[in-house]
Parts: C-alpha cells; sequence; structure tokens
C-alpha cells in the first residue's frame, strides 16, 4: 500500500477537501487571473482535474462556492442613525469589499445559481429598507435595484477601470456629429471614475423612497 508522503511526491495529495478547492481557486483570483477554470485549479493544486469533482459538481459550483466563500468574510457595520445613513453604509461597505476581490462582483452575476451569503447581504438591506416604512412593491424595487447596480457597477470598473472617456474616444469617428455631441455630453458630466453611476442611482432612490404616511399623503393631494 502506498504511503501518503509517495502520493505527494507522485503529485497528488494524501487528502483533498472542498475547503482546498475553494480556496485554491481563490488563491489564483487573488492572483490577478481573470477567470477561474477547474483546469486552473487543478494545476493549482497539482493534481488531476477528474479528481476536484469529488468536491465540486462542475465550474457552475466552482464559481458559486468561491463567492460564497468571499461574501462570507463581509461583516456589515450598519451604525447610522437613520435608515438612509444605513444604505449609504451598506452600498460603501459592499462596494468596497467588492473591490478587495473584483472578479467576485462577475462570479456573483454570471453565476447560474444564488449564493445564500449574497442572500444574506441582500436581506440586511431589505432589513434597513423596513426600518423605512416602505410600502412593500417600493421595498422590493429598491433593494433589486441597489442590489443588482452595486453588482453591474463593479463589473464595469473591472472591465473598463476608471478612464472610460480614454476607450470612447476612439470609437467617436465612427458617429455622426450629432451622436459624438451626445455622447461626450454624457462623458462630460459623468462621475469622477467615469463608470460608476452608483452614487446617483442610490442618491435618487433615496429621495424617492420614503415612509408609507408620506407617500399616501402624496396620493391624496
Amino acid at each position: 500500500m502506498a504511503s501518503n508522503a509517495a502520493l505527494v511526491k507522485r503529485g497528488r495529495p494524501a487528502r483533498l477537501s472542498r475547503e482546498q478547492v475553494l480556496l485554491a481557486a481563490l488563491s489564483l483570483l487573488e492572483s490577478g487571473v481573470s477567470e477561474v477554470s477547474v483546469n486552473g485549479v487543478a494545476r493549482e493544486l497539482n493534481v488531476a482535474p477528474m479528481s476536484l469533482y469529488t468536491h465540486i459538481q462542475n465550474r457552475d459550483d466552482l464559481l458559486l462556492g468561491v463567492s460564497e466563500l468571499v461574501l462570507a468574510r463581509l461583516t456589515l457595520h450598519l451604525t447610522a442613525p437613520d435608515w438612509r445613513g444605513k444604505v449609504r453604509q451598506w452600498v460603501s461597505q459592499v462596494q468596497a469589499h467588492f473591490g478587495l476581490y473584483p472578479q467576485i462582483a462577475k462570479l456573483v452575476g454570471e453565476s447560474r445559481r444564488v449564493s445564500s451569503e449574497w442572500l444574506r447581504i441582500q436581506a440586511q438591506l431589505v432589513g434597513v429598507l423596513e426600518e423605512a416604512r416602505l410600502e412593500a412593491t417600493e421595498l422590493s424595487s429598491t433593494s433589486s435595484i441597489l442590489s443588482q447596480a452595486i453588482v453591474m457597477d463593479c463589473i464595469l470598473a473591472e472591465a473598463y477601470g476608471d478612464d472610460i472617456g480614454a476607450l470612447v474616444a476612439p470609437e467617436l469617428q465612427h458617429l455622426s456629429s450629432e451622436h459624438t455631441r451626445r455622447i461626450e455630453l454624457v462623458l462630460r458630466n459623468s462621475p469622477p471614475a467615469g463608470h460608476s453611476l452608483l452614487p446617483f442611482v442610490m442618491e435618487q432612490l433615496l429621495l424617492r423612497a420614503g415612509p408609507v404616511k408620506n407617500i399616501k399623503r402624496i396620493k391624496d393631494v
């Protein structure tokens, strides 16, 4: 019977766990790899790709597991005295966490399965909005828009960086003068980061949202 040392020497770890697989995938992300694959993780662990399927179902399961691992590290501190302040804190803290692991936003966005850890984070946002006594439909739309906006904002930040104007400029030559004028108008008035409309979206939602009694009063007028 082969010893554990012999197995390791031949490049086969004596024991391999799901946690090791996910940590290896996370290590690849942290090293700057743009896309995680089963083959890439296998090379990182120095094992045959097929050996990973004892611990993961497929690539989607791998991506879900990595996103769960990262999102579980996020502890929200929503300490503002009012619900609008807590929403701003939620957005800021989630955005900052995605900033540490920029590829995770893409994993959350492209995974075919829902991450329970992402649902945990979203549930805390819903809890804050419940404090505002929003109507059910407004609470649902506000939380959904903010959650989707923060994921898309992080994906765009990873894809385009901060200077989207420099990326757009060469393409303007293919547009009519009127279309060019319109795009340049947007670029001139875009947020400093270029890609990020998240602060604007958040403030517009907060401006619109209000307690049920205020909404009913407006409707009655």
